[in-house]
């Protein structure tokens, strides 16, 4: 396949991509609302969840609210399990799903689950390679006013860190699938195992609310390869005009 091809290819498959996300999030929304309404009869709360999920599994983790904008997540180097407002002080079953895949990560950190570290890492690589953006472009800006020879060559290197930066994304991305995945299965194993969801309601809630956020996953997974493949294309058509 031509690089010329995948160049079209990938700016032809922006668009339906970006429907899919928008559709993926206002159905991430609309199922966790539904199911925020539906309270379990037990009465626990999500906080109350992760303590005794901590407490029969033996992990040595906290739980505390967080901001909305940082949302629902595990903290692996703090070993702390961080709630919404709204998540954490909730009895009902979108609050316990939620809480129940964070623990699912909690699990995952303690077991030294491989992809969950090559994850951090891949992550920590990109933040660090998405500081160098900024400079990149500043310099591509100047170049540009100078001769058009320096700029061309300036927007190569450019290139090639949007590159790297949207390589590493992706690569987050494509391995975060099986991770979460993954913390979904283990959390719907502990809520079973709890005898929380006893109802086929609640059981199917929980299904629909941790399978809604694994397609957000899915969705920036897609985005990211697709800008990748976008300048990875762009760049190597620059590169055999030299």
């Amino acid at each position: 396949m031509s690089w010329e091809l995948v160049y079209i290819i990938s700016g032809l498959a922006m668009l339906p991509v970006l429907i899919f996300a928008i559709i993926a999030s206002i159905r991430v929304s609309t199922v966790i609302h539904h199911y925020h309404q539906l309270d379990v009869p037990v009465g626990i709360t999500a906080k109350d969840l992760v303590q005794r999920i901590a407490a029969e599994n033996h992990l040595n983790i906290q739980v505390e609210q967080t901001t909305d904008s940082l949302g629902d997540h595990y903290d692996p180097q703090s070993k702390v399990v961080r709630l919404t407002g709204k998540v954490l002080h909730s009895t009902s079953v979108s609050a316990l799903a939620i809480a129940a895949h964070e623990c699912g990560h909690a699990l995952q950190d303690a077991q030294n689950y491989l992809p969950l570290r090559f994850r951090h890492f891949v992550i920590r690589l990109s933040n660090f390679t998405s500081r160098l953006l900024t400079p990149l472009i500043i310099i591509s800006f100047i170049a540009t006013l100078l001769t058009a020879g320096l700029a061309l060559e300036t927007m190569k290197w450019v290139l090639l860190g949007f590159c790297i930066f949207y390589g590493l994304s992706a690569l987050a991305s494509f391995i975060t699938l099986p991770t979460e995945f993954d913390a979904s299965r283990r959390g719907k194993k502990l809520l079973e195992d709890m005898h929380l969801m006893e109802t086929k309601e609640e059981r199917q809630g929980v299904n629909k609310v941790l399978r809604a956020a694994a397609n957000t996953y899915v969705i920036s997974f897609a985005m990211s390869l697709i800008y990748f493949l976008r300048y990875l294309s762009y760049f190597m058509l620059i590169r055999k005009r030299d």
